[in-house]
């Protein structure tokens, strides 16, 4: 991916996430309330047991059913990478994406279920993404995003005077030192020669 394409992407999902009611202090729990309040669908989170579990298998799946969105996760070998598969997820609940995967390819990532069960889930007309492959623009808005979002938790400020107090003190010149480096001229050539 090009820098521009990569720029671009950023813009989206910065714009796309802008209005994401991300809690302070962050937690996926406390999300998921906020994203099911805002948008008025319910949201289940649901780890897939280890023995469902294969290594060709998909990381992460949504299906949106109704006025419902399950999240099944499996669970991955740190903390950061099992809430990376989760946000991946739920940044495709975000921005409302609709693509689905085709029977086949849902066998071929969900191998252990039987294939009766996966036709009548693709007949009932649920939606169905996998985070397994990043060839489409929605998994790569959904990936950028799932990056992003713990970056903006980490700069929304608490709603308590403490938090607020703790935000002005974390970084008391950081905003006016990027202004004074924004507006200071280069050295003239020739100044440092030896």
């Amino acid at each position: 991916m090009s820098k521009r394409s990569m720029r671009a992407l950023r813009r989206e999902c910065e714009a796309g996430l802008a209005d994401l009611p991300i809690p302070a202090p962050f937690g996926i729990p406390e999300l998921v309330a906020n994203m099911e309040a805002a948008r008025g669908r319910r949201i289940v989170l649901q780890e897939l047991p280890e023995r469902l579990a294969r290594v060709n298998s998909a990381c992460g799946l949504r299906l949106t059913s109704g006025d419902t969105s399950f999240v099944l996760y499996r669970r991955r070998p740190t903390t950061y990478q099992t809430h990376h598969v989760i946000l991946h997820e739920l940044c495709h609940e975000w921005f409302d994406h609709g693509t689905s995967l085709d029977a086949e390819q849902l066998r071929r990532l969900l191998p252990v279920f039987d294939t009766s069960l996966i036709d009548r889930v693709m007949r009932s007309g649920t939606t169905v993404q996998a985070r397994a492959q990043y060839d489409t623009h929605d998994e790569r808005v959904a990936e950028f995003g799932a990056s992003l979002i713990p970056r903006m938790a980490r700069e929304v400020p608490g709603d308590d005077m403490v938090d607020r107090l703790a935000d002005s003190l974390s970084r008391p010149v950081a905003h006016r030192r990027r202004e004074l480096l924004s507006r200071r001229r280069p050295f003239p050539r020739g100044l440092f020669r030896r």
